[in-house]
């Protein structure tokens, strides 16, 4: 799904007017430091040296079901493996704010020509590796639940599908039973009028673990499985890599050591869109993704964090647009109090320099911005402080 320089500007404007924050939101927070220094493993890109991958990775898959529009109304981010815990599962709202690279609603991502816009999107605002991802339609959903003999579940809220007109076509009434395919689906995905989105996403939570802890463990099993969904799924993984992923997930979900969550968001009721909230965001997927966390360099596209520390809503807005056009990545920071406008590298490395340089370039900022703070890592490639100098936009 596109959109337009001005709809875009007009997410990112309602976000600053609720008082939210900067860019997409700048989270107030106590304090105007980025986000902490962290631990993370991914695949080099040509913008930073060869890293050696900590020992034990997660390998993560996203999963999005959509609806009759083709929207991904049911997402969720899959992490096997690693030191930390058995398995996690962290699911998104569907109307979370991507960068793909301007703020684009997850649910919209299945539609578009590029088949990696949502991995990417996921990827780039989580700053963690996706290996894999794979949407199912609502049919491969229900094929999935009546491939494991249907899911039990126990309905204490009556879920109802309603037409344009408001007439009641489909209903799952109250009471515990195994629900089969088709009907599985309808509880997992419905949203019910004035519902909130943290709802839906724990009746698909429902659903998902059973669905998952029941599929097959054999390999060859497993494959006939995956095939046999044929159109109905779209992956950017080959059979074999999602075999091999579905089987570690499975092994998970069945020992029942896997940890799940909702990403924290704020919501824009008036756009219909919702960012990540900070800093419960980035410490969840910390928390539960440490083996799949990108360094810098290392995601499709370099990784600014913007920190509005004087500098007026129009030119945040202003930065956010010369940032994107000249390729970078644009991500949250928290509010901080006015300083002096300066791009902080973190490190002295050739490769660093010369997007420190870019990004000056971009904004139209001097050289004498640039400034290498601190020997950490940093979770981004660069941390932009829009302070209110005169010189600046």
């Amino acid at each position: 799904m596109r959109q337009s320089r001005g709809g875009i500007l007009a997410i990112v404007a309602g976000v600053l007017a609720v008082g939210t924050a900067a860019v997409f939101v700048l989270s107030q927070v106590g304090s105007a430091e980025p986000d902490p220094p962290v631990s993370m493993s991914a695949a080099p890109t040509a913008t930073s040296a060869p890293t050696p991958l900590a020992a034990p990775t997660q390998r993560t898959l996203l999963l999005q079901v959509t609806n009759e529009q083709g929207r991904a109304v049911a997402d969720v981010l899959i992490a096997t493996g690693g030191d930390v815990n058995g398995g996690s599962r962290l699911f998104l709202s569907p109307i979370t704010l991507v960068p793909v690279p301007r703020p684009t609603p997850l649910e919209a991502t299945t539609g578009s020509a590029d088949t990696l816009q949502a991995k990417n999107g996921v990827s780039m605002l989580l700053g963690v590796r996706v290996d894999a991802s794979v949407a199912l339609n609502r049919l491969a959903l229900a094929a999935l639940v009546d491939a494991v003999g249907g899911v039990p579940i126990a309905v204490r809220e009556s879920v109802r599908v309603t037409d344009e007109s408001g007439a009641v076509v489909e209903t799952v009434p109250l009471g515990a039973r195994t629900l089969d395919g088709l009907t599985a689906t309808t509880y997992a995905l419905a949203l019910q009028p004035g519902e909130p989105q943290s709802v839906r996403m724990r009746r698909f939570s429902e659903v998902l673990g059973r669905v998952l802890s029941g599929l097959p463990s054999e390999p060859e099993a497993m494959r006939q499985l995956v095939l046999s969904l044929g159109s109905l799924a779209k992956s950017t993984a080959s059979n074999d890599e999602l075999v091999d992923l579905l089987l570690l997930i499975q092994g998970e979900s069945a020992a029942a050591t896997v940890q799940g969550a909702d990403l924290p968001t704020t919501t824009l009721r008036a756009n219909g869109a919702a960012v990540m909230t900070r800093p419960e965001g980035p410490a969840l997927v910390e928390a539960l993704m440490p083996g799949a966390r990108l360094r810098p360099g290392q995601a499709s596209s370099p990784r600014i964090q913007l920190v509005r520390s004087g500098l007026s809503i129009d030119g945040v807005l202003k930065a956010t647009t010369a940032l994107i056009d000249a390729g970078f990545t644009v991500l949250e920071g928290p509010q901080g109090p006015r300083a002096e406008t300066r791009i902080i590298l973190p490190d002295a490395t050739p490769e660093s320099v010369q997007l420190g340089a870019d990004a000056a370039r971009a904004l139209s900022l001097p050289l004498s911005v640039v400034r290498i703070e601190g020997g950490a890592t940093s979770a981004t490639d660069l941390v932009v402080l829009l302070g209110s100098d005169s010189y600046v936009l």
